[in-house]
């Protein structure tokens, strides 16, 4: 998520469930190789394809990491006492913009099990693009992205959330967040969001699949490299992970009205941040300012050919 204004509201919506027409439980499946999927291993910092998209990047790959494909993999640090916000992270963006395709990685987020309090942490690869038009004429900025994002505090579960639009003189969202407890399947979160003042809007069909996810026992996204992929198309978008046996495991099929998906060329990004007011889920405690550093590992990054 790049609007630092719109992260505690995300956080903080209300939770809401609602039922859909179209409902069903997803089951692991193989994982199937895209064949218009780039795949860039972090074996070098050197890359036509990405670039430093904070004041703050250092790209630094580490070598003879455990659980990494060929043992290197590109280092996120966040320095400790960041600054709140995307922009006082660390990060990269792709170099190119691209218009649906399937796009991920391979990575083991940002871990602060062992730091004092709730550091506000996030971790996050999305694709976004922002240009201030209104191409859907709804009155509102075109503001298109798509989020994977995991809390340090929470490595249990994986927020996920496509947006449309933002106007930042308003405050005014819409966006469709979903959170998952990846361990057990429970989709804890599936809201709508037109407003931060007033409660999620009643789900369309295709909007909340599958209603369980297959549950993948010990999840744990910062400890363990794990495979997150999106494919976006016109008028879908499907977010997965894999489990313990390389098995496809779907955490969101949306379905829901093409208007509510992405239509414009957007770059991927991938980085970690600090956040002040996104609260772990289910909590009102406030996250504090990380005071050590912390770093995500990322093994290899899904670009569309």
């Amino acid at each position: 998520m790049f609007g630092a204004g719109r992260v505690r509201r995300i956080g903080g919506a209300a939770l809401a469930l609602a039922s859909s027409a179209l409902v069903s439980v997803l089951v692991a499946q193989p994982a199937l190789a895209a064949s218009a999927t780039r795949t860039l291993p972090w074996t070098t910092t050197s890359s036509n394809l990405i670039r430093p998209n904070t004041t703050y990047t250092n790209l630094e790959t580490a070598t003879r990491v455990p659980g990494t494909a060929d043992g290197k993999a590109l280092k996120l640090t966040l320095p400790a006492n960041p600054e709140a916000g995307p922009m006082g992270g660390v990060g990269f963006e792709s170099t190119k913009a691209y218009r649906f395709g399937t796009f991920g990685s391979r990575m083991k987020t940002a871990d602060c099990s062992d730091q004092p309090g709730t550091p506000g942490v996030i971790s996050a690869a999305f694709t976004y693009s922002r240009d201030h038009a209104d191409t859907n004429g709804n009155g509102l900025p075109d503001n298109n992205e798509i989020d994977f994002e995991f809390l340090c505090s929470q490595p249990e579960l994986v927020w996920m959330t496509i947006w449309t639009d933002y106007d930042e003189l308003t405050d005014t969202p819409r966006a469709i967040t979903r959170v998952v407890n990846v361990r057990t399947g429970q989709v804890l979160k599936n809201c709508y969001i037109k407003s931060w003042v007033s409660d999620c809007e009643a789900l369309l069909p295709g909007e909340n699949l599958p209603v369980k996810t297959t549950p993948v026992p010990g999840f744990n996204a910062a400890k363990q490299f794990r495979t997150y992929k999106f494919d976006w198309s016109t008028n879908r978008i499907t977010f997965y992970t894999v489990d313990d046996r390389n098995r496809k495991v779907v955490l969101w099929d949306y379905r829901g009205p093409k208007d509510r998906i992405p239509q414009s060329p957007s770059l991927f990004m991938q980085n970690v941040w600090h956040s002040a007011n996104w609260s772990p889920f289910g909590s009102t405690v406030r996250p504090s300012r990380p005071t050590v550093a912390n770093t995500a590992l990322i093994d290899t990054t899904f670009l569309p050919q």
